[in-house]
């Protein structure tokens, strides 16, 4: 026969150590499950593009370029007190950004941070033992590899294009505290336990698109005119000088000749420093010899396939002469004795 029992309700004090109890299991299982990373999907691996902006060409003859760009590793949310592993391996790379239109290309390096180190083919660049909240600091959050381009001479404006293919490792705590941790990470990624080693296993490769785009530029070298002294507006000689000018490989330019200053019914002029109310007309003329005024408009300009030095040589590295015949307007009357200036802006069009 089947009796009741009565059983006597638990007290305050054992329902709330038993629901101790129960917090201590659960947490005992969240410790034992941080030992198993998981993938939040708080990372990810995408295709990036490093770009390193505009500039000219004999710029970047001169010197190296170098910005940051991203690696293609970002990560929307980071955990603090807890260990991360982040590796980067470098499969391959030709190192050169070249330009569809041929010509030179442009060689780079990558470098792991700003100042190094750099990273060659088949190498690794461990990041673990960085500052996790200083790493993710590339666009959109990513982290960043830095490109340096190598000086080079010659160059084409237009836009210059090359690859790098990665491949991360990674296993980041992006939510959680200490031990107690989601982990995203890459795959057959194990983390170290106290007898096992870490195992980065295969990674998530990714191809990084460099760009670097340049304008067509110019070195000009204009020698300060100096028509010297003399006692009278038509006692001045003549003076023959020459510009020289380097510009970008394969661009055709003109070049002009403002009108200075103080120009005045078709003169240019020079003004007396301490007298501005007194003037010396001036011109210039193209060449050693013509009447053909050398100005900054139309026809006045001159082209680069007439210079009298290396007419259209358009190699980025050979410089273009341009002869000039600079004459003091002998029939207008003396000015005052006095040091009579006037600036010109030599201009290119390409």
């Amino acid at each position: 026969m089947m009796r009741p029992r009565a059983h006597a309700a638990p007290s305050p004090r054992s329902r709330l150590l038993c629901q101790l109890a129960s917090v201590l299991m659960l947490c005992m299982l969240c410790v034992a499950g941080a030992v198993q990373a998981q993938d939040t999907g708080s990372c990810t691996v995408t295709s990036a593009q490093a770009d390193l902006g505009t500039t000219g060409t004999l710029a970047l003859a001169q010197s190296p370029r170098q910005a940051a760009g991203s690696g293609g590793l970002a990560c929307s949310a980071l955990a603090l007190l807890s260990a991360s592993y982040i590796k980067v391996r470098l499969e391959s790379s030709t190192f050169q950004l070249a330009h569809g239109g041929g010509g030179p290309s442009i060689p780079f390096t990558v470098l792991a941070q700003s100042t190094g180190p750099q990273i060659g083919q088949g190498q690794e660049f461990d990041f673990s033992a960085l500052n996790l909240l200083n790493l993710f600091s590339g666009p959109g959050g990513s982290l960043p590899l830095y490109i340096r381009t190598a000086p080079t001479p010659g160059l084409r404006a237009g836009t210059y294009t090359g690859t790098v293919n990665l491949r991360w490792y990674f296993s980041i705590c992006t939510l959680g505290l200490g031990p107690v941790c989601a982990y995203s990470q890459s795959p057959g990624f194990v983390r170290p336990g106290l007898l096992t080693p870490i195992n980065w296993g295969t990674g998530i490769p990714v191809t990084v698109n460099v760009v670097l785009r340049l304008e067509n530029d110019c070195a000009i070298s204009a020698p300060p005119l100096d028509f010297g002294s003399a006692p009278l507006a038509g006692a001045f000689e003549p003076v023959v000088q020459q510009i020289t000018v380097r510009c970008s490989a394969g661009a055709a330019y003109t070049v002009g000749i403002d009108d200075g200053q103080h120009f005045s019914a078709g003169w240019r002029r020079m003004r007396d420093d301490l007298a501005p109310t007194q003037f010396l007309r001036y011109a210039l003329y193209k060449g050693a010899a013509s009447g053909e005024r050398w100005g900054s408009v139309g026809a006045e300009r001159r082209s680069s396939a007439g210079a009298e030095l290396n007419p259209g040589v358009h190699t980025g590295a050979t410089a273009q002469g341009f002869t000039y015949r600079a004459l003091i307007d002998p029939t207008q009357p003396t000015p005052p004795p006095g040091v009579y200036r006037d600036t010109l802006r030599v201009d290119i069009r390409f």
